[in-house]
């Protein structure tokens, strides 16, 4: 009977979740834009007011990155955004709290034009982050919500945990997941659905590679044949990072971007190159990290004037699927049929922090966000019914997860 309260409320709560979905995507919150981080954790704050626990703030380090000009530099972000909360009967619990979490940082910075959402039609919003990954912190707000209100006599514990820097690799949280990850017995991460609205299974490993290379400047027209170039050197070595594309079925190698030069009259004696790759196994991880280590020894050069260094690696590694995760699966299938709805699943090249954890040891399922297309582009858009449906999902979950605990807590006892 709780439980289909809950579903009742959440079902009233249709419009609020779209409404509030637009007031927290119209605001800024691009992973590199401090001001606009704070500025959504406090909106955050008030936000998450409802749930009767305390919201912990909690500061995270500056991260260093290497700059297009191959200086290190100090990067600021915003806080981490923390509440624990227990039901009533939490003191009977066997096992660890759940981790329900997700990032509220965009790949939309201030400047970029992209800035407000724009409602399509009765059904779907477009707008940035709507799905990557706000509509996933208001799924998770009203699923918490509801749990909170129709479920506050069982014995459920969870943690709500939200992070700023998700999208540039987590360079400041992962030290919180290091230290936090053994506190939860199992992670829901609110990623968005596959662009077919397929939850996934598993998930490739990423890094990112950051190769500078440094040649020698001279003058282009009086002493070119003194100068070292840079670019040149640079375009030798892209070339042979490019062909270990198709050497392992599950590996990519993207040349993502390259810097350098400046006066066309002067040979450039600087060039920074940025690669993401992409593995399918940890075996396909360790050829691709000796690789890159072995492209960068080729091409460092001292003697003829070259030196090539090379910083990264894989920050999120591969996620394949652990019994834990397989018995979760099969209780969003089950829940989900109850509600009338199908979930399939599919393999993806993404990454989450869902990759980090479980690599941590805590196994997780992160793709409890919303249905909707064009992540990462001005043509991001959202399922605005699928709001509702999620957050039914989830409160159908940690209603099972409790029934599951003691039911088998009673077998042993």
């Amino acid at each position: 009977m709780a439980i289909q309260q809950a579903l009742d409320w959440l079902q009233q709560q249709t419009d609020s979740m779209a409404d509030d979905l637009e007031s927290l995507c119209n605001r800024n919150s691009g992973s590199d834009h401090r001001e606009g981080l704070e500025d959504v954790a406090n909106w955050l704050e008030d936000f998450f007011r409802p749930i009767p626990v305390p919201c912990q703030r909690i500061p995270l380090s500056n991260y260093r990155s290497l700059d297009d000009h191959g200086k290190w530099v100090e990067n600021a972000t915003g806080p981490a955004l923390r509440w624990d909360w227990l039901g009533e009967n939490s003191h009977l619990a066997k096992q660890k709290p759940l981790l329900l979490t997700i990032h509220y940082d965009t790949v939309y910075g201030p400047q970029n034009p992209f800035q407000k959402c724009v409602r399509l039609d009765g059904q779907r919003m477009n707008g940035p982050g709507v799905i990557d990954a706000k509509g996933g912190i208001v799924i998770l707000r009203y699923a918490a919500l509801a749990a909170c209100q129709f479920l506050k006599d069982s014995p459920l514990r969870f943690s709500i945990v939200l992070t700023p820097d998700e999208e540039v690799g987590s360079p400041a949280s992962t030290h919180l997941w290091r230290q936090i990850h053994s506190e939860f017995d199992f992670g829901l991460l609110f990623e968005p659905t596959m662009s077919d609205g397929s939850m996934v299974s598993t998930r490739k490993g990423t890094g990112n590679f950051i190769f500078k290379i440094v040649g020698r400047a001279a003058h282009a027209g009086r002493n070119f044949q003194a100068g070292r170039n840079a670019i040149v050197h640079a375009a030798s070595l892209i070339r042979d990072l490019h062909q270990l594309n198709g050497q392992r079925e599950n590996v990519t190698i993207n040349i993502g971007r390259i810097r350098g030069g400046d006066a066309v009259n002067v040979v450039p004696d600087l060039a920074v190159l940025r690669v993401n790759v992409r593995v399918g196994d940890f075996e396909d991880q360790a050829w691709i990290e000796q690789q890159m280590q072995h492209i960068a020894s080729r091409y460092d050069a001292p003697e003829a004037g070259y030196q090539v260094h090379v910083e990264g690696g894989i920050h999120s590694p591969p996620k394949p699927i652990d019994s834990q995760t397989e018995k979760w699966m099969r209780w969003v299938e089950s829940e989900a049929q109850q509600l009338g709805q199908t979930i399939r699943w599919n393999a993806s090249g993404g990454a989450s922090d869902g990759n980090k954890l479980q690599a941590l040891g805590l196994s997780n399922l992160d793709t409890l966000g919303p249905d909707g297309d064009g992540l990462h582009s001005d043509k991001e858009w959202v399922d605005l019914t699928s709001l509702r449906k999620k957050a039914s999902i989830v409160v159908r979950l940690l209603d099972r997860y409790v029934a599951d605990e003691f039911v088998n807590n009673s077998r042993t006892e």
